[in-house]
Order: C-alpha cells, then structure tokens, then sequence
C-alpha cells in the first residue's frame, strides 16, 4: 500500500457546470475513503464554474484547480489531471455525475485484495440525477458476480453476439493504479472528442491490465435529454477505425489471441458501416457531391453501408419536419451501444465529450 498520504486523485473535467459542480465534488469529498484529492480541470468555461470551484477549494484543501486556456475538450483535460495527480490510484468522475459515498473505498479494497491495475463498478444510470428511479446500466443477468475482464471479453461486450447480451463496458468509469499508466505512458487520444473511453479502456488492457469488475453500481450516472452520438464526426470514427486496424496488423496481443483478432474484426466492421454513412451525410450536406458519389461506389461494402443506414433513418428523416428534429436515431443508438454508451444516454453541458 505504501505511505503515499493520497491514496485516490479523483480527475474532473468541467465545462459550464455551473449547475451541477457542487454536487459531483461533494460526493468524492463525503467519500468514507478520506485520502483523496479532487482536481478540477476546467475546459475554458464561460459561466461560473470557476467561481464555483474556488469556493469549494477554499472551503477543502483536498480540492485544486487546474484551467486550460482554451476549450481542448475531456481528453485533453483528462490527460492534464493526469500529469498534476499525486494519489496512488486514479479514479475518474465528470462534473454532472456523482459517487456513492462507498464507492472509492470499495474499489481500493477490491484493487488491492486482488493486485488489480484496474477496478471498475457498474454505472446506475439516474434520470435527470434522480437517484431514486435509478437503474444499472449493466444487467445482473449480464454480470451476476465480480469477476476479471480481459480484453477480447471487453470488446465482444461493447457489440454483443447472437448468443451473449450487449454490454457497455467501455462506459464504465474505472479506477486505476497511477504506477499502472506511468509505467506504460497511458494517455487519452486528445484529436478524440468521441470515442475516447473506448480507446483508453482497450489500451489498457492491450498493455496487460488486470481489470476486476464489480456488479455494484456505485458510479451515478446523470441521464439527459439529447445525444451524446451527435458530436461524432467522421474524423473521429476514422481514427477509431484505423486504431482498430493497426491492432489487427500489428499487435503480439491480438496477434496470438483469435478471440481478441475476432472480437477487433467484427467491431471494426460495425464503426466502417457508421463512418461510412456519417462521412456520407457530411458530404451531401456541405453540397460535396463528387466526394459522396465517390464514398457510394468505392467499395461494395461502403455501398452497402450507407444504403442500409440510409434505409434505416428514412422513416426518422421523414418525420424531422414534424417533430422538431430527431434524439435517438436507429443507427447512433447502435453506435453509442458499440463504443460503450449506455443506451438513451443524454447530452450534458457540465463535460465537452457530451
């Protein structure tokens, strides 16, 4: 355990949180597990979310602040609280959610019983932050006991099987050893402002992670009107995908692990069959015809992609005017579910991901 007096840095984004700051950092400082600090990492906000933070640090010395100079987004915020935190283990919290007061001591016995570089907990997912019509994001029937992840366990779970439940691993918000990252110079994928969770969870793991998981849902997850899919681009769904691909080619750990390889493969296929209708879409809306005329017929399965998607949002497009605009359509709600969102995840003005 050794003598470090921080045993948890507890890193926060925020953006405009104004509304909801207080709560999330006083549910890390309630924690029973008292030896943490909170870094605050404010993205360039405009509203008073600094105000908010000092008050809080004034109040609790446990609290600091660190401010970017411009808006960069969760990873690079992320990676900023990174490189100030001083605890043992690194545990992760945005400025619209909370921890039940439990939650870190838990984690910390359950890590270090089991020599585990990663411990994660189930999310309950509270709409509008009413914990009291909260559910778990994960089933009990998906996951009925504590047990290890690896890593091709991790993906499959992110897109599901015919013969197993989908299951958002990738949401999680996990606690890991600090020593863990250091050791093998883990950071969030800053161009990312999508997707970046996914990403970081699978690097972990690519590096030999042990990650224990736990059915507890101890991690309060604030569900919103919106979508959090709407901010993705085809940029971004086009460096998830080369990701993907360089593990293929590449990697030792997929290389000697068939189920991984499998698991990688059909995950791929599913961010192509979206990168290809988005990049699409874009196209046509910016009145790029020759560049979408040229993503519909290079390749029979791009074709295929965005003539089923296109098939699938038809009815979605058709109703729009009526509406108002449309939240959930069929493909970024499988998307979400791919890349580890929960579903019916809500849009949050307290993070810049959401």
């Amino acid at each position: 355990m050794g003598d470090n007096p921080i045993r948890v840095s507890v890193i926060m984004p925020a953006y405009n949180a104004e509304t909801t700051l207080f709560q999330a950092v006083e549910s890390a400082l309630r924690q029973t597990e008292s030896r943490l600090e909170v870094l605050i990492i404010d993205d360039a906000s405009t509203d008073g979310t600094v105000a908010i933070a000092e008050a809080l640090a004034t109040r609790d010395t446990r609290v600091r602040i660190l401010r970017q100079r411009s808006n960069r987004g969760p990873a690079a915020a992320r990676n900023r609280g990174l490189a100030e935190a001083a605890g043992t283990w690194i545990a992760l919290l945005d400025a619209d959610d909370e921890f039940s007061p439990e939650r870190l001591e838990t984690l910390l016995a359950m890590g270090e019983s089991h020599a585990a570089d990663t411990v994660a907990d189930n999310l309950l997912l509270c709409p509008a932050g009413d914990a009291t019509h909260a559910t778990p994001m994960i089933s009990v029937k998906a996951l009925p006991a504590a047990k290890w992840m690896s890593a091709a366990e991790f993906v499959t779970g992110n897109i599901g099987s015919r013969f197993t439940p989908r299951i958002s691993y990738g949401f999680m918000q996990p606690m890991i050893r600090q020593d863990f990252l250091k050791r093998h110079g883990l950071l969030y994928n800053e161009r990312n402002r999508f997707g970046e969770d996914y990403l970081f969870a699978l690097n972990l793991l690519l590096c030999g992670a042990r990650w224990w998981i736990t059915p507890a849902a101890m991690y309060r997850y604030r569900v919103q009107s919106g979508t959090l899919t709407e901010v993705q681009s085809a940029a971004d769904l086009m460096r998830i995908r080369q990701f993907e691909d360089r593990l293929l080619r590449t990697h030792p750990m997929v290389a000697s692990n068939p189920a991984l390889a499998s698991a990688l493969h059909r995950h791929k296929r599913v961010i192509e069959h979206f990168y290809h209708y988005r990049a699409f879409t874009d196209a046509l809306k910016a009145s790029q015809f020759k560049p979408a005329a040229r993503l519909l017929l290079q390749s029979l399965s791009g074709f295929r992609h965005i003539m089923t998607e296109s098939m699938l949002q038809a009815p979605r497009v058709m109703l729009k005017a009526l509406r108002g605009g449309f939240r959930h359509p069929p493909g970024q709600v499988a998307l979400s579910a791919a890349l580890g969102l929960p579903p019916n995840t809500g849009t949050s003005s307290a993070i810049a991901r959401k």
